[in-house]
C-alpha cells in the first residue's frame, strides 16, 4: 500500500472514532448549564441524576430529549425518580425551546415558583406535574401568565387548594387538562367553554360545587359522564369528553383490561394495559406492557420500559424512547423520534422528518426517505 493510501486509511479510521463522539458531545452550552443546574439542587433520586449526568453530551442523558436539527433541548422526561427539593425553576428557564416537561410521581415543592418561571417558556406544549407538591395553593390570576403554546397539563393528584384560576384561560391551544384529585373549591369557571380544543378535561374528585357550566356543556361534540346536564353536585366526579366520530362514541362502550400495579388510564376506552406504573393519559385501543410508560393517543402498542408515546399507531419496544408522530416502528434504547412511518432500531438515534430507515447507533437524522445504518 502507497504512502497515500495508508494515509488516507488512517484518515478515516481516525474520522469513524472520532465522529460518533462528536455528535454525541453536540450540546448547547446554554442547555447543558441548566440541566446541571437542575440536578445540582435536588436530593433524593438527585444523587444518581448527577451520576448518570456526566460529561457535556447532555443529549444522550437519560430523560433528556433533543432537537435533531438545532441540538437544543426540547424534552426533560423525569417521571417516577424520587426526585425531591423545590424544583429549581430559574434553571430550566434557561431551556429556551423546552416544548415538553414530565416531573410526575416525584416529591418536589413550591408550584408558585416553577410557573411563574416556566410561562416564560413560549414553546411549552405539555407540562406533566402529577402527584407532586403535597397540598400547596396552585397560584392565583396576576402571579402567572403566559403558556400560549400549551396543550397538554396535567396535576391531577397534587392536593391543591384554593380555586381554579383564570390564567388558564389563557391557554386557547390546550387539549388535555387534569386537575384532578386536588382540593379544589367554588364553581366551574364558565371560561372552560371557551377552550374549543379540549379533547379531555377531568375535574373529579374536587369539592367544586354548582352546575356544570352552559357555555361547557354546549361545546359541540362534548358530553358529560356521570352526572345529567345542570345536575348541582358536591365533590362528585365530572368528566368530560369529546366524542370526534362515530367510532369514539363505540369505543365509549368498550372497556379497558388492566391488570398489574399501580396502572392508570385516565380517560379512553379498549386500551389493554400490563405491567407497572404505566399512565395512558388519553386514548384509545392503545395496548402497553412493561413498566414506567406515558401514552397519549391512539392504537398504538408499547412495550419494554420508561417511554414517552403521544401519537398514533407506533409500535414501540425497548427502553426509553420518546417518540411523537405517527405510524413508527421503534425499537433499541434512548432514540428521540418525531414525524411519520418512520422504522428505528439502535440506540441514541434522534430521527424527524417522514418515512426514514435508522439503524444502529448515534445518528441524527433530519428529512424524508433516508436509509441510514452503522454506528
Amino acid at each position: 500500500m502507497n504512502p497515500m493510501a495508508k494515509c488516507c486509511l488512517l484518515f478515516f479510521l481516525l474520522l469513524a472514532v472520532l465522529l460518533p463522539e462528536a455528535r454525541a458531545t453536540s450540546c448547547h452550552p446554554d442547555d447543558l448549564l441548566a440541566l446541571l443546574d437542575f440536578a445540582g439542587s435536588l436530593n433524593g433520586g438527585g444523587v444518581l441524576l448527577r451520576v448518570t449526568w456526566s460529561g457535556a453530551a447532555c443529549c444522550s442523558w437519560e430523560g433528556v430529549g433533543c432537537d435533531a436539527a438545532s441540538g437544543r433541548v426540547t424534552a426533560l422526561r423525569l417521571p417516577r425518580r424520587g426526585l425531591r427539593g423545590a424544583i429549581p425553576g430559574t434553571s430550566l428557564a434557561g431551556l429556551a425551546q423546552l416544548e415538553e416537561l414530565d416531573l410526575s410521581s416525584n416529591n418536589f415543592h413550591n408550584i408558585s415558583g416553577l410557573l411563574t418561571v416556566l410561562h416564560g417558556c413560549q414553546n411549552l406544549t405539555t407540562l406533566i406535574l402529577t402527584k407532586n407538591f403535597g397540598g400547596e395553593e396552585l397560584p392565583g390570576d396576576g402571579i402567572i401568565g403566559g403558556f400560549k403554546s400549551l396543550k397538554v397539563l396535567a396535576l391531577g393528584d397534587c392536593a391543591l387548594k384554593g380555586r381554579i384560576p383564570e390564567w388558564l384561560s389563557q391557554c386557547k391551544k390546550m387539549e388535555v387538562l387534569d386537575l384532578s384529585r386536588n382540593q379544589f373549591v367554588g364553581t366551574i369557571p364558565s371560561w372552560i367553554g371557551q377552550l374549543h380544543h379540549l379533547c379531555y378535561l377531568d375535574l373529579s374528585n374536587n369539592s367544586l360545587v354548582g352546575e356544570v357550566p352552559k357555555s361547557l356543556t354546549r361545546l359541540k361534540g362534548f358530553a358529560t359522564a356521570r352526572r345529567p346536564e345542570g345536575m348541582t353536585f358536591t365533590n362528585m366526579p365530572l368528566y368530560v369528553k369529546h366524542n370526534r366520530s362515530t367510532l369514539g362514541r363505540r369505543l365509549n362502550e368498550l372497556p379497558n383490561v388492566i391488570t398489574g400495579t399501580n396502572n392508570v388510564v385516565r380517560f379512553g376506552r379498549n386500551n389493554v394495559v400490563s405491567g407497572n406504573d404505566n399512565t395512558v393519559i388519553f386514548g384509545d385501543e392503545n395496548t402497553v406492557s412493561g413498566n414506567n410508560h406515558a401514552v397519549y393517543g391512539n392504537h398504538n402498542t408499547v412495550s419494554g420500559n420508561n417511554h414517552v408515546v403521544s401519537g398514533s399507531k407506533h409500535v414501540v419496544s425497548g427502553s426509553r424512547h420518546g417518540v411523537t408522530g405517527s405510524s413508527s416502528v421503534v425499537s433499541g434504547f434512548n432514540n428521540g423520534v418525531s414525524g411519520i412511518n418512520h422504522v428505528v432500531s439502535g440506540s441514541n438515534n434522534i430521527v424527524s422528518g417522514s418515512s426514514n430507515v435508522v439503524s444502529g447507533m448515534n445518528h441524527i437524522v433530519v428529512g424524508n426517505n433516508k436509509v441510514v445504518s452503522g454506528a
